[in-house]
Order: C-alpha cells, then structure tokens, then sequence
C-alpha cells in the first residue's frame, strides 16, 4: 500500500541538481459517469509534455481513498469493496509523449450485469512520467556511481461510477472543535464523513447562534466528490465572537432534498 498527501504526487531526488519538465494531464482528474449495470463506456486522458524532449509515460491502475488527515492510500487495483478497477481497461499502458505535444489514452468501462450494484464505485488510472536521465555529479572521484536528478510526477485520475439513482447518501460529523487564533478569530473544524453508499460533493454550511437566539456568524463552503468510506477535514473561519455560550448548528447539503443538520453548544 502506498500513502500520499497529494493527488499529483511529486518524488524529487535528494540530490536533484536540476530539474527537466515533464508530463502533465490536460483532462479532468475525476471522471464520472451515471450509467446501469451491464453497461459500456469511454473514456479519455490527455496527457500533454511541455518540454522540449519527448517523454515517456506509464499507465497504471490502483485502488483510491483518503482520510480526513490529509493522507491518500493507492491500494492494489480491486481490493476496495467499491472498487471498479475490474470494470476498466486502459488501452495503452505506455506512451510516448514527443515535445509541446499532447497523447490521448482512451479508456473503457464494462459494468457487470446484474442487480447487486448500489452506489458508488470507484477507483485510480495513474499516470506517471519516467525519472530524468542519472547524471554524474562533477565532484565525484572517478567512477563513482552516477546520481538521478530531476523528479517523477504521478497524477491519479479517478474514475467513479454511479450506478443510475441508487445508493444512499449519508453524513456523519465527528471531532467538532472550536478555538481561537492568534488574530483573535473564531474557528471551528469537524471531521465530515461519506457514511453512505453513494459519492457526493457536499455543500456544508454553519450557523452560530448566541443565547438569546441571535444570529452571530454563518460561513459556507463547497467540496469535492467525496466517495463512500472517505472523509475530508472542514474548516470553518467564523470571525471574530465575543466569549461566550453558543449553539452551532453545521449543515450539509449532499443533493438531496433532505439536508442533514446537526447541533453543538460550543464556548469560548
């Protein structure tokens, strides 16, 4: 399994002496598609090379997820219980991308026939550039080893599937917690997880009310897709309150016509 921060990953070597462009995705890095079980469809990356040297990438797949705490985890391809990475089947796995020029990489989708789908289902088609050729540090003694320089980039390009209009769609609020910063601003940050069976991008909102009823601050933010299992850390910049006792109540908007509230008592 491997853990990383950033959906572009960059590895850049210790000993980097300079850096030479590499490749990049053009397309979106999250594709979805609402479709039925036994289904087919396309897809397509763009990959491009900015530089003046042509460059080599290699298409690979992994299982998908993240955390709240800001880690990523590529897992080997289908060992997610909502993995779709079976379904997929990129039609290159390398390709060489020449200078200032641009490679598409088709993709298709095959979804199994049947009616045990629900939900989302999801995975990763990585995309990764090849290292910059070693060179030879000019301070080394004669017939030292050469050293790699330069940096691989990996861009994770998710593919999610919904299948039609199932799946529930559910939230849950976790490690709510209200402080002060050194401006004298109030925050408030939560933990906001897909409790459900179906991806979203949930819209979350909060509104802080002081003892009489009043409302003091009210702050909104829209996220990304967050799959079933995953979770994301909410960040909320409320200005600045007076100390005191306060009902907050956090909203979350997932598209459905119910949206889901819940209420703290929070002081400071």
């Amino acid at each position: 399994m491997i853990r990383r921060s950033f959906l572009a990953l960059a590895l850049v070597a210790a000993l980097a002496e300079r850096a030479s462009a590499q490749i990049a995705v053009l397309s979106s890095t999250v594709e979805e598609k609402v479709a039925s079980a036994g289904d087919r469809y396309t897809g397509t990356i763009v990959v491009s090379n900015p530089g003046t040297q042509e460059q080599v990438a290699h298409i690979y797949q992994t299982d998908y997820r993240f955390s709240w705490d800001g880690t990523s985890h590529f897992d080997e391809p289908g060992t997610s219980a909502r993995s779709n990475a079976t379904w997929i089947t990129p039609q290159l796995t390398r390709v060489v991308v020449p200078p200032h020029g641009e490679v598409r990489v088709p993709y298709s989708v095959v979804i199994p026939a049947g009616d045990s789908l629900r939900g989302t289902y999801w995975s990763a088609i990585m995309v990764e550039g090849t290292p910059s050729d070693a060179t030879h540090r000019p301070d080394a003694p004669p017939g030292a080893p050469s050293v790699a320089v330069g940096s691989v980039i990996r861009y994770a390009v998710q593919v999610a599937t919904h299948i039609q209009a199932t799946g529930t769609r559910d939230v849950r609020f976790e490690e709510t917690a209200a402080s002060k910063t050194d401006a004298g601003s109030t925050v408030l940050d939560l933990n906001v997880i897909n409790a459900g069976e179906r991806g979203y991008r949930p819209v979350l909102w909060v509104e802080v009310y002081d003892a009489a009823g009043v409302l003091k601050a009210k702050a909104r933010q829209s996220r990304g897709l967050l799959f079933p299992g995953t979770s994301l850390r909410q960040h909320f910049d409320l200005g600045t309150l007076a100390p005191g006792s306060y009902k907050t109540v956090i909203f979350a908007d997932t598209g459905e016509e119910t949206v889901y509230a819940k209420q703290y008592a929070i002081a400071w």
